[in-house]
């Protein structure tokens, strides 16, 4: 018996749109959610070795890289439906015994090593705990360092792995070291130490050894770059005159020495927003740039065109953070493994919440630009009479602005601003660095700086040894051990006030995004409730409603600060670092004064400012994993950017 037409018809409309539904059903799947999260996504990190398989029961498949970082779909029958982006596009399964599962985003790096001992990894907490309750740590730490190097290390040792001993480039070599676990822990010297549970994961497939160097040979193509920023504002044509004549004189014995190539200097000058005063034409200038000035003629060819203003500029600080930007980001310092910038004077510069600052940068964070750049700042200030009112303001900021991870304050004032004094202290520096790159061309040759300034001397050598580490780690090629997991501390344990790592979050385009977005609200609110005081949690109920977030959650009697509340995102939540603004509540934020509340908000701004240089810079977005989309790059973001 033949069905009607009509019957078929209707049965292939039924047929394709139960096919249009399985397909859009398809597009639709998302990755499995972290427990008690609405947002996040559960993800692995692939072990050294792992392969993505067809199917559940399939034997053998597709080798991944290690470290990718691959989004969950399903578990089943101990293998991990996995994806690598968040758009719901399964790829395949891994066994689970093949990943390690990533509950947060965050992750930590090697800090500089200079100043510090190379970080040991332990198998578990107790045998660190162990090295570090002991009656002598460091030393216990130094026999157990020893033991690595000499190859005699025992069985039992409860030592896992070693830090590498130069410095691991992380734009060459990018690396991750996520945290697994982490506990806080009181020292029997009464130093608080954080205990990390770690994953070392690199993208080396199989564990490659970084090609080992001479030192002295690898040293002898190290390249110095050092740029003097000065002050071009109207009351400081002394120092101007007096650092191109310092300069000459010391170029004139890198000539002599032949050193052209591996010592270069470069001048940039700053004033104020020429489209806001009149008769200023630049608000940041590079006049020498240490790329192209090769030789003494040269250089003072480009720096005879810097001179200082005619006319006044807005306020007594001067707007310096605009000058370090445009030296930083400006200036290419790729062929340099010595980067120097030496800042010139007689004022404080504008913070990010000042109406005249052109960066919106707070110092803090222009020193963290720096220290990303790899770039030591030194500041020279010249204590002038006029300036008196500004001394402890600027001599405050600049040692917090040029403070160099292991080394201290790069800040070295000039009393009563002494032209000719300052022009043998630029003299002393300049012969300083230049000392250093003759060494490393020559390990044998002879000092030639002969400084009177011992503290110029010991913290321009440390910084230099820095660099040099940093410059063999990025030539030899130093990566992150292959793989373990490990116990280590956070601090060196001989000097327990030094860090051995740096903290970052890995947040996405859209986090950040977000991130902005939120703080931008909760700006909002701080100046509105600065109106209307008490109406503060109010307005954050405002903002969470138009984020599409909980109001109802603000303000009730279980929430006590903004990590509470649910107005940041899910991705700070639980990390064990923590700031002042998620601990920020209704109480403490109406007993603060005006100016306790203003700073507040200040410190918001100068983050939402740096974030959009974060967006801005292509070349530390990360992709962790081959196929997933642009909207899962990463960004590498410092812990103590964050709010």
């Amino acid at each position: 018996m033949k069905r009607p037409l009509t019957s078929l018809a209707g049965a292939l409309a039924c047929a394709l749109l139960l096919l249009t539904s399985l397909q859009a059903a398809a597009q639709t799947r998302q990755p499995l959610l972290i427990e008690g999260k609405t947002t996040l996504y559960q993800k692995v990190l692939t072990r050294p070795g792992a392969q993505l398989r067809a199917a559940p029961d399939a034997t053998g498949g597709k080798p991944l890289p290690a470290m990718s970082v691959l989004f969950v779909y399903g578990r089943q029958n101990g293998m991990v439906e996995v994806g690598a982006a968040s758009d719901g596009k399964v790829q395949g399964f891994v066994p689970e015994a093949e990943t390690i599962a990533w509950q947060h985003t965050l992750v930590m790096g090697f800090a500089n090593p200079a100043g510090r001992d190379r970080v040991l990894f332990y198998k578990d907490r107790d045998g660190l705990m162990a090295t570090l309750s002991a009656e002598a740590p460091a030393t216990v730490a130094d026999a157990q360092r020893k033991a690595v190097a000499d190859g005699t290390l025992p069985a039992d040792s409860p030592i896992v792995s070693i830090e590498p001993e130069n410095t691991i480039d992380l734009q060459q070599k990018f690396y991750l070291l996520p945290i697994l676990e982490a506990k806080s822990a009181i020292l029997p010297s009464g130093f608080r130490v954080r205990t990390v549970h770690v994953a070392s994961v690199t993208r080396e497939e199989k564990p490659v050894q970084a090609q080992r160097i001479n030192p002295d040979e690898a040293l002898k193509d190290f390249r110095s770059g050092i740029v003097f920023l000065v002050d071009a504002s109207s009351s400081m044509q002394p120092y101007i005159d007096r650092t191109r004549q310092a300069v000459s004189e010391v170029f004139a014995s890198v000539e002599a020495a032949k050193l052209n190539d591996k010592v270069r200097f470069g001048l940039v000058a700053y004033r104020d927003d020429p489209a806001k005063v009149k008769g200023i034409d630049y608000l940041a200038k590079t006049f020498a740039d240490p790329n192209k000035a090769t030789t003494r003629d040269s250089f003072m060819e480009a720096a005879k065109g810097v001179e200082a203003s005619t006319v006044s500029t807005r306020a007594f600080a001067e707007d310096g953070y605009a000058g370090l930007e445009h030296a930083l980001r400006g200036i290419d310092w790729n062929g340099f493994g010595g980067r120097f910038i030496v800042m010139i004077t007689d004022a404080s510069s504008r913070e990010g919440n000042s109406p005249y600052s052109a960066t919106k940068l707070s110092t803090d964070q222009m020193r963290q630009m720096a220290q990303e750049n790899g770039a030591a700042i030194y500041v020279l200030h010249q204590l002038t009479d006029e300036g008196k009112g500004d001394h402890a303001a600027a001599k405050a900021q600049y040692e917090r602005l040029t403070a160099y991870p292991g080394v201290g304050a790069l800040y070295f004032p000039v009393a009563a601003g002494d032209p000719e004094v300052f022009k043998n202290q630029v003299k002393q520096l300049a012969d300083l660095l230049v000392d250093q790159v003759r060494k490393a061309s020559d390990p044998s040759a002879k000092a030639e700086a002969k400084p009177e300034d011992a503290k110029l001397a010991e913290t321009t050598e440390a910084v230099g040894h820095a660099m040099r580490l940093a410059y063999l780690g990025k030539t030899e090629g130093t990566s992150a051990p292959t793989m373990f997991e490990a116990w280590a501390s956070d601090r060196d344990i001989a000097k327990s006030d030094v860090t051995a790592f740096t903290v970052r979050v890995l947040l996405t385009k859209n986090q950040l995004s977000d991130l902005q977005a939120t703080l931008r609200r909760i700006v909002d609110a701080g100046e509105k409730a600065q109106i209307e005081p008490g109406d503060f949690f109010n307005e954050l109920r405002s903002a969470a409603a138009a984020m599409g977030r909980d109001p109802s959650k603000i303000g009730q009697g279980q929430v006590r600060n903004l990590e509470q509340a649910g107005l940041m995102g899910e991705y700070l939540d639980g990390l064990p670092y923590q700031s002042k603004l998620m601990a920020l509540d209704e109480d403490s934020w109406s007993r603060m004064g005006v100016g306790e509340q203003q700073a507040v908000i200040d410190d918001i701004k100068s983050k939402i400012a740096l974030y959009q240089r974060y967006h801005d810079d292509v070349d530390r977005w990360v992709m962790l994993a081959e196929g997933a989309g642009a909207g899962d790059a990463v960004y590498p973001v410092p812990v103590d950017s964050l709010p």
